[in-house]
């Protein structure tokens, strides 16, 4: 489904991501790991097309997007979450879901400027829908601003889920979070979030890792320097220097 070859991407003269090759198969389950500053967030904006490419390519089924604009990313059946999250704050929970779907391809904007009929209240069922599943439906009519972090990041799955995509990029879904409301989270991710779509997952907690992930790509300081299973991943001495150093000997 998505093939990288190559992939460098510099602001200046910092090489964020330096000659990344990654291959994602349909239906894939991959989670993406490194220190901060290892160009976990750039890869995912490289993708869907916040960033071009300074070099290399980004295909996605077989079509070169490297460069491409967001907005026919999104059309092409990709759909991301943002560490940062990017809800509205000031339009209710409904409003937030049922405005992500305007960038589907199925929806034409005649429906959205002039609402009415059956193709609205299918879609506002589609919508409501998507709230029963992610657990908001009792939060339907509040403002996203004053929901709670654990339900804010919720709301940001819920309006990727809006988009009907094929391949979904999921920016560290579970920051912030406790312990169990992570816990909340990977069974929503897992029973809501990946049927049916391939997947990529940023994230720190390595528990959330080897519960949703088949596959671990390492990145550091833009470069992959391990990936397999998160068993063998997590016991790879190139990854653990990265992530918490080389021991120095007494001798030293």
């Amino acid at each position: 489904m998505l093939e990288i070859e190559h992939l460098v991407r510099t602001f200046g003269a910092l090489e964020a991501l330096a000659g990344l090759d990654l291959s994602v198969g349909e239906g894939d389950r991959v989670g993406l790991i490194g220190p901060n500053g290892s160009g976990k967030t750039t890869l995912f904006n490289v993708i869907t097309g916040v960033y071009r490419p300074t070099a290399g390519s980004v295909r996605l089924e077989g079509r070169d997007i490297g460069g491409s604009k967001p907005d026919r990313i999104v059309n092409r059946g990709v759909a991301r979450t943002f560490q940062n999250l990017r809800i509205f704050e000031r339009m209710t929970v409904f409003e937030n879901v049922w405005a992500a779907q305007h960038r589907r391809g199925d929806v034409a904007w005649r429906e959205l400027l002039y609402p009415g009929g059956s193709a609205e209240r299918r879609r506002r069922g589609e919508v409501d829908y998507l709230l029963e599943r992610t657990g908001l439906a009792d939060r339907r009519d509040v403002l996203a601003g004053g929901l709670p972090l654990p339900d804010q990041r919720r709301l940001e799955l819920a309006r990727a889920l809006a988009r009907a995509p094929r391949l979904i990029l999921l920016d560290e879904p579970a920051g912030g979070m406790t312990p169990a409301e992570t816990g909340q989270m990977i069974g929503l991710i897992r029973e809501v979030a990946m049927p049916g779509r391939t997947c990529i997952v940023i994230e720190h907690k390595m528990e959330m890792i080897r519960e949703l992930c088949d596959r671990v790509c390492v990145l550091n300081f833009g470069r992959k320097i391990a990936e397999g299973s998160p068993e063998a991943v997590l016991r790879d001495d190139a990854v653990i220097e990265a992530y918490i150093g080389r021991e120095v000997s007494a001798d030293a």
